[in-house]
């Protein structure tokens, strides 16, 4: 997907037929889709050249990619253990990752990917998530075992030895936008006096140009929350919430 960039038409950007929904395909992909006869087949005559042009979905869908692959490279986590825009459910609406991440130690990741969102928006992912972290349990449980949250039946392990998933926020490259280095450091300060971050939720933050010159594997993560600073983190050394 990362060579699409250079290509034309590029990538198609997002449709919608009879309720189905279709990301980042390219034109030769969507037409293998539909001819698989699982599609409907009018959506074969979707090429998505219009939309490209016209949106930054082709741009989006190209920096998860990018973040996976700097995970695989150092291996972090393989290219398969990614999951795009997983619904989680949660009492207010569900909450949607860009992507999930099964990481190399065998805890997961959730992922946001930040290009043009306002930051009102990116702090409001954050009390989702601790919505999510927080919601009741689900069934009855029996006399083995507690009912678990849709989080711990998930994420937890067989023992809930694991703690909920970190909140990485990756910041890339936009037209029109301030840099990602700034962008970052505004969230920082935003995301800093929420209350649920540092205490139930683990908030860290990078640049995707970083990341990918870096790498995944390295110190290049920085945790938002009291006593932390400016300190940057490898993904296997962060902190968890208190």
């Amino acid at each position: 997907m990362r060579n699409l960039q250079g290509e034309s038409p590029a990538l198609a950007g997002r449709t919608h037929r009879a309720q189905q929904s279709y990301w980042y395909c390219t034109p030769a992909g969507l037409a293998e889709a539909a001819a698989s006869g699982e599609l409907a087949p009018t959506v074969g005559r979707t090429t998505g050249r219009r939309t490209a042009s016209k949106t930054g979905l082709r741009e989006h869908g190209l920096a998860p990619v990018d973040t996976v692959v700097a995970f695989h490279q150092a291996e972090v986590a393989d290219h398969a253990d990614g999951q795009v825009e997983v619904a989680h459910p949660a009492p207010a609406g569900n909450v949607v990752p860009d992507g999930v991440v099964l990481m190399a130690s065998g805890a997961s990741a959730f992922l946001e990917i930040d290009r043009t969102m306002p930051y009102a928006r990116l702090v409001a992912e954050l009390e989702h998530y601790d919505a999510y972290r927080n919601a009741p349990a689900a069934g009855r449980g029996n006399a083995a075992r507690a009912p678990r949250s849709h989080w711990q039946e998930t994420y937890g392990g067989p023992s809930l030895e694991r703690p909920f998933p970190a909140v990485l926020f990756v910041f890339a490259p936009t037209p029109r936008r301030a840099a990602p280095a700034r962008r970052e450091a505004a969230f920082r300060e935003r995301a800093r006096r929420v209350g649920s971050v540092n205490y139930r939720l683990t908030v860290a933050t990078t640049t995707l140009p970083r990341l990918i010159r870096d790498g995944a594997g390295v110190p290049v993560w920085r945790v938002v929350g009291n006593g932390h600073g400016e300190e940057r983190f490898a993904l296997a050394a962060l902190p968890k919430a208190r």
